[in-house]
């Protein structure tokens, strides 16, 4: 753990216990610095933290304030991140329940956005996302075989896709993202509720290059797993 992220720990817990209430400054860099003995690189870094928790907001020349505090705030939409580490942030346990995984050939459209032969393979996955045990999102995605070395064991596909590419030498860096609500009996399987509404993400995850390195549609339900946006006037 970094000493930022021992910072933002601290500053975490310090919020959500009450000690700075919705609406109250935090202190200012400098003094957070030499409270924690650290730099106010190290601070801002914290604080940058906390924000996109969607715990404050930083206005420039007026500091960084608090606006929301409790363990139920919403996970930050404008954060990317694996939901499982998106899911653990907010202190309940990840898991994951595979429906399939198979390899095919690339749909023509999917060919387009991630930039490939029209006859390349493709691993398609579903599953289902869950946070202490219960089902809050089902997430269909799309990636080359290319890029996991190769046609993979199904076996071999576990936890966070993100770790999954990173251990290939495929790091993902920014998502064009499109936000959709959907309704519908065919959306999903297992354990869900009935007439269910969702939030949909559809996103192709580039690298620091604006590479292609897979394509995702996440359809969280309406309830279980809410998310946040802090807008700025």
């Amino acid at each position: 753990m970094t000493q930022s992220d021992r910072v933002a720990r601290d500053l975490r817990e310090r919020v959500e216990s009450g000690e700075w209430p919705t609406g109250r400054r935090l202190p200012g860099e400098h003094q957070l610095a030499t409270h924690y003995g650290v730099s106010r690189s190290t601070v801002r870094t914290a604080l940058q933290d906390l924000e996109s928790r969607g715990l404050t907001v930083t206005r420039h020349g007026s500091g960084t304030v608090v606006v929301a505090t409790g363990h139920d705030h919403q996970a930050d939409i404008r954060r990317l991140e694996s939901m499982t580490e998106t899911i653990r942030r907010r202190g309940l346990e990840p898991g994951m329940r595979y429906r399939s995984i198979s390899i095919r050939t690339i749909s023509k459209e999917e060919a387009e956005e991630l930039q490939l032969s029209p006859t390349a393979e493709v691993v398609e996955i579903e599953r289902a996302l869950t946070a202490d045990a219960e089902v809050v999102a089902f997430s269909y995605d799309v990636i080359p075989v290319d890029h996991l070395g190769g046609a993979p064991d199904p076996t071999d596909i576990t936890g966070s896709v993100f770790a999954l590419l990173g251990r290939h030498g495929h790091h993902v860096a920014v998502a064009t993202t499109e936000l959709h609500a959907a309704h519908g009996d065919d959306i999903g399987w297992g354990e869900k509720p009935e007439d269910a509404s969702y939030l949909v993400l559809v996103q192709n995850h580039l690298d620091g290059e604006g590479r292609p390195v897979f394509l995702s549609s996440t359809y969280f339900i309406e309830g279980r797993f809410p998310f946040g946006l802090v807008r700025h006037r």
